[in-house]
């Protein structure tokens, strides 16, 4: 991710949470690094995905960082509809072994 420093900083507390608020964290950072690849592999800058999306630079880094969109679907609608791919929201009774550019939050 871009801001190591901050990185670091997340993972030393994290060893400080409470299992619950452990588990929404590293969901957190985990979709912060799922938008960062789809980022990466539509080859655009954070500048130019936040024009695409209609927001500020500073909006995906937050994103990207692992804060921003939680609970947020229409963010994360908004983060596909401009990396031109799909949000799915799904309530499976058995979850799939490997889900591809996935992060399961339940």
């Amino acid at each position: 991710m871009a801001n190591h420093s901050r990185w670091e900083d997340i993972k030393r507390e994290r060893a400080k949470l409470s299992d619950d608020a452990r588990i929404g964290v590293e969901q957190d950072l985990a979709l912060g690094q799922l938008i960062y690849d789809m980022r990466i592999a539509a080859d655009l800058t954070q500048r130019e995905l936040a024009e695409r999306m209609g927001t500020t630079q500073s909006v995906i880094s937050r994103l990207e960082e692992g804060g921003g969109a939680r609970n947020r679907i229409d963010t994360l609608a908004r983060v596909a509809t401009a990396l031109g791919r799909h949000l799915v929201l799904s309530f499976p009774s058995e979850v799939p072994k490997r889900l591809i550019d996935a992060v399961q939050v339940a």
